[in-house]
Formats: C-alpha cells, sequence, structure tokens
C-alpha cells in the first residue's frame, strides 16, 4: 500500500494553486412567497415565525433545506384546512364558542396571573434569611448573599401558590360567588337522564348573572369534553374539582376583563391561535374521524383483513452449528444427520462442546422472531433469513454469519401467530382501525383540499445558497471533525450551486478521495474520479485523479514508482 505523504506530493500542492470564486452569500429575504393558494400566501417570514416557536432542541431539524421543504408542508396544510373551516362557517356556530370558552378562559387565567405576580410577589429579609439558615445543607460553602437569587426561586412557588389562593377568595367575595356543594351531590353523570328533576336549578349563584350556573350548564358542558375525560368526572371528588377550577376560570376571567386585559397583546394572539387551531380540528373531524364508519362490523372486517396486528409473534427455537470453515462444517454436517438420525444425544453434545464455536446451551437459541435479529449476534439479515426459511424436518444450508462462522442449524420448535380473539380486543381493534385509516384519509383530504384551492409550493425558494468559499470552510470544518458524510454534503452543494469550472472541479476532486481514503468507499470513490477525468479533463488535478483511480484498482506498478521516488529523495 502507497504511503500517504506520496499521495499528497500529487495533488496538494494543486489544492493550493486553485482559486474559489467568491460571491455573496444569497438569503431569501422575509417577503418572499414560499407558497400560495386561493386563500392567501405563505411567506418566509411566516415560516421562519414557524421556526422560531418550535422548542430550542427541534429546530436543528427544521433548519437545513429539506427540513424547511417539510415545515413548509405542515403550513400547507393547516391553511388549506383553516381555508376550508371559514368556507364553511365553523367560527359562527354557536356551539364552536362553547368548545373553546374554557380554553380561552384557561389562557386569561395564565396570563392574567403571570401580570398580577409580576407586581405582587416580594421576598423579605426575614423570609429568605429565614429559608437559608433551615436548609444550610442545600447551600453548603456559599453565603447568603451568593444563594439569595437561588432562595427567591425555591420560594416563589409557594408564594405564587398563595397569592392566587387569597386573590380567588377575593374574587369569589367580590362576585359572591357560591357553589351548592349538596346540589353537586346529587348530579349523577352515568345516567344523566336522570338529572331532568333539578336539571334548572342553580349550582353556581353569584351577583353577576354572567357566572351563575345550572345543573343544565354542566351537564352541556360535560357532554363536549373527551370521553376519557367524562369518565373521570364520574367520580365525586374529581367532579367538585372540576367545578371549583370552572369557578376559578370564570371570576379571574371576568376580572381581567373588567381591567382591561382583553387589549393584551399576548392574549390577542393565544386567543385567535385558540380559535384557529379549533376550526382545524373540527373540519378535520367532520372530513376525516366522522367519515369512518367506527361500527363493529367494520372493526371485523379490519380485525380480519389485518389479523396480523392482533396477533401474537411467531418465533423459532432452533439449535445452532458454527464452525471456522466451509469444509469442517461440511464434514461436522454429515455428522449431524447421523447423530439426528439415530437420535444420539451424547454423540451430538460431544461434537458440539469439541468442534462448535456455539458450544452454550447445546448452541440452542430460542425466542428469533422475524426481525432480523438473531441473539447473541445482532442484527444479521442472512441468519435471519436461514431461520425462517429452513423447513422443520431439515437441516439449513451452511451459511456464513455476520461474524464470519460457517453455520448450519435445526428447527426444535416453531410456535406460530395466535390471534387474540375479536370479542377480548374489541376496543384495541376499533382504536387502531381509527388510527390507520384517519391517517389514510387525511392524507387523501389533504391532496384534495391543496388541489381544491389550487395550492402553489416554491420550494427552490427555500434555499440559502452560502458562497462557495463558506461551503469548503464547512466542509474542511467537517473533515476537522471526522464528520466526512457532512463535508461531502458541502461539496455536493458546491458542485450543484456553483458549475464555474472551478469550484465544482475542487468539490469534485474532494468529495471523490473522501470517499477513497476516509469513508473507504472504493467502488464510489472510482465512479467519482472517472466523472471528474470526464468532466474536467484538462483539469490541473488529472493526473492526481487518474494516480488513485490506478491505485484504487490495485495497479502496484504505479504505486512502486511513486514510493521509489520517495526513497531516492
Amino acid at each position: 500500500m502507497y504511503k500517504k505523504k506520496n499521495l499528497q506530493k500529487v495533488f496538494v500542492l494543486s489544492l493550493i494553486m486553485l482559486t474559489t470564486i467568491l460571491s455573496a452569500a444569497k438569503g431569501v429575504p422575509d417577503t418572499t412567497v414560499v407558497a400560495e393558494f386561493d386563500g392567501g400566501k405563505i411567506t418566509m417570514g411566516q415560516l421562519e415565525e414557524r421556526l422560531s416557536k418550535i422548542p430550542p432542541m427541534y429546530q436543528p431539524k427544521y433548519s437545513n433545506e429539506e427540513g424547511k421543504k417539510q415545515l413548509l408542508d405542515m403550513l400547507c396544510t393547516e391553511e388549506v384546512f383553516y381555508y376550508e373551516a371559514l368556507q364553511r362557517n365553523i367560527g359562527e356556530d354557536e356551539k364552536f364558542f362553547s368548545r373553546i370558552d374554557g380554553q380561552i378562559k384557561t389562557a386569561y387565567f395564565n396570563e392574567y396571573n403571570k401580570e398580577l405576580s409580576a407586581g405582587n410577589i416580594t421576598f423579605t429579609s426575614d423570609e429568605k434569611n429565614a429559608y437559608f439558615k433551615e436548609n444550610l445543607e442545600m447551600f453548603a460553602g456559599r453565603t447568603y448573599e451568593e444563594s439569595e437569587n437561588e432562595i427567591e426561586q425555591r420560594l416563589r412557588p409557594q408564594k405564587e401558590k398563595d397569592f392566587m389562593s387569597e386573590k380567588t377568595d377575593k374574587l369569589n367575595t367580590k362576585y359572591k360567588v357560591e357553589i351548592n356543594y349538596d346540589l353537586l351531590e346529587q348530579i349523577n353523570l352515568v345516567h344523566v337522564d336522570s338529572n331532568d328533576v333539578i336539571i334548572d336549578e342553580i349550582l353556581v349563584s353569584s351577583t353577576d348573572p354572567t357566572l351563575q350556573k345550572t345543573v343544565k350548564d354542566i351537564l352541556d358542558g360535560y357532554d363536549i369534553i373527551q370521553p376519557s375525560a367524562q369518565i373521570s368526572l364520574q367520580n365525586p371528588q374529581a367532579l367538585k374539582n372540576y367545578i371549583d377550577n370552572l369557578v376559578k376560570l370564570d371570576v379571574f376571567y371576568k376580572d381581567a376583563i373588567e381591567n382591561g386585559f382583553d387589549k393584551n397583546e399576548v392574549i390577542q394572539e393565544i386567543v385567535e391561535q385558540i380559535k384557529r387551531n379549533m376550526m382545524m380540528r373540527t373540519v378535520y373531524n367532520i372530513l376525516v374521524v366522522d367519515a369512518i364508519d367506527n361500527s363493529d362490523e367494520n372493526a371485523q372486517e379490519f380485525y380480519n383483513n389485518n389479523i396480523e396486528k392482533f396477533s401474537t409473534k411467531p418465533y423459532r427455537k432452533i439449535q445452532t452449528f458454527g464452525f471456522t470453515s466451509k469444509d469442517t462444517a461440511k464434514k461436522m454436517m454429515k455428522l449431524v444427520k447421523k447423530y439426528y438420525k439415530k437420535n444420539n444425544e451424547e454423540a451430538l453434545k460431544q461434537l458440539i462442546e469439541e468442534h462448535s464455536e456455539y458450544k452454550a446451551k447445546d448452541g440452542i437459541l430460542d425466542h428469533i422472531y422475524k426481525n432480523d435479529i438473531i441473539p447473541g449476534i445482532g442484527k444479521d439479515e442472512v441468519y435471519s433469513d436461514m431461520v425462517w426459511k429452513t423447513k422443520s424436518d431439515k437441516l439449513s444450508k451452511i451459511f456464513e454469519n455476520s461474524k464470519g462462522v460457517f453455520v448450519f442449524l435445526n428447527i426444535l420448535e416453531d410456535n406460530i401467530a395466535i390471534p387474540t380473539p375479536f370479542e377480548e380486543i374489541k376496543g384495541k381493534i376499533q382504536s387502531t382501525m381509527m388510527k390507520d385509516l384517519s391517517k389514510q384519509l387525511f392524507d387523501q383530504t389533504n391532496a384534495e383540499l391543496q388541489e381544491k384551492y389550487h395550492m402553489k409550493k416554491y420550494t427552490d425558494k427555500l434555499i440559502v445558497i452560502l458562497t462557495a468559499e463558506e461551503y469548503f470552510n464547512k466542509a474542511e470544518d467537517a473533515q476537522k471533525r471526522r464528520r466526512f458524510t457532512d463535508a461531502i454534503f458541502y461539496y455536493d452543494e458546491i458542485i450543484k450551486h456553483y458549475q464555474n469550472n472551478s469550484d465544482d472541479y475542487k468539490a469534485t476532486f474532494m468529495k471523490a478521495f473522501l470517499y477513497a481514503e476516509e469513508l473507504k468507499d472504493k467502488d464510489n470513490a472510482i465512479k467519482i474520479f472517472n466523472e471528474f477525468l470526464e468532466k474536467f479533463p484538462a483539469a490541473d488535478l488529472h493526473e492526481s485523479a487518474q494516480f488513485m483511480i490506478s491505485e484504487l484498482e490495485g495497479k502496484s506498478d504505479i504505486i512502486e514508482n511513486f514510493e521509489s521516488e520517495d526513497t531516492d529523495e
């Protein structure tokens, strides 16, 4: 094998002489339209704004070209579903507002609390000193002054809780709110129709009529919440907590409105987003969820067509024999067949102990599933395939496993898949059916809406093209960190965007070199070097590329010439 320094003589000096054409980095202005449809348009600014709202840990996923395309797809889907909701006047339905009432009041409660707490939560020196002295171990090695900020952080949650409790009591007093807990105990959420005799009685009284609630109001609200939440409210204590929370949200919302908090820009934005999300969810339910027949008959048909989803996983138990050479494996296979035929277990165990590479548990492996995983070896597609295509009454063919061992095996047990009876898992079947069918119907509906409203995406405008110099710098940095596939990505970007017979010429050579030297991918390296010679026949690195191809193809006489030159020096 040639010495790397010989190769460096061939092309490094040439690379240094190559010049890079510099051009200004091309950014994408915020006003750039990246999608448009009958109902409006999506700009790069909107896409970047959405990206900024994604949790920081996930932002890198959507920051590159492919990620931005995915993000644009999401925005386009949201827009057509929202526009369809507008066309159906979903936001004008009275039931629509009842569905978002709780969400809006919760948003007001959270944001209003932040504003109230900001000006009302204080810490006295005595409180902080007392906490410091009571928790000296927590602040070991630090003075009170050094720990003061942390003390306030630790005291804040309880302070906020006490403040909000006191504020709630004041608001209940202000609006003279009272809950009739005796009446609450009479409400039957298991048999809702039995509440007719108390339906109009006042459960929550107040001097403000908008804060009063009858039993009917509670049952109407109960009717629109999620089924899982409905079940939980059948517990008396859970129902009491639910009513207490409703009242708290109501009085804080009322107080916030009276104090002009509805003019707050943050809460306005949150409320608009709540409305928008509910409109999209409502039209999704109409077009997707409600369109699926979840009857027992359909569930039975889905069960029959997807029986493997509701069955145990088939697995096999085998006895495996492994040897260092194929010839040895062939000899041992003859003996194994003989011992199996005579049912000579002792001779079989002795053979395994003296010759097989797999002596543990007499070479027996259990619970081998159709997942390309072999216990004790790991992923081995060839081995797994052999396990499952071997007949139970015959030894397998001899094959080489992923560890370089020559193996044959015998099937000891074949445990077939057993379906769970329909009636036992009907709920799971219907849930799985809804999940699978809703995904299919959602994709179909999304495509139909995008066609209906003439959605056009301009994904080519999402690309932020760096200068060739910036790409080369990124590639060089990636190589220093031994992230060679990243470096190849940057060279590909140069080849794609800078076809000027200079930058793409240098990038192509370096890409081929990385495949050859660092990734040890000879086939790809030879292919790219040949493409390099074809595309750049008169290039300075022509001789270097030809040298690399010759070396990769094993033409050692060229290498010897270079090595002898090195020796002469």
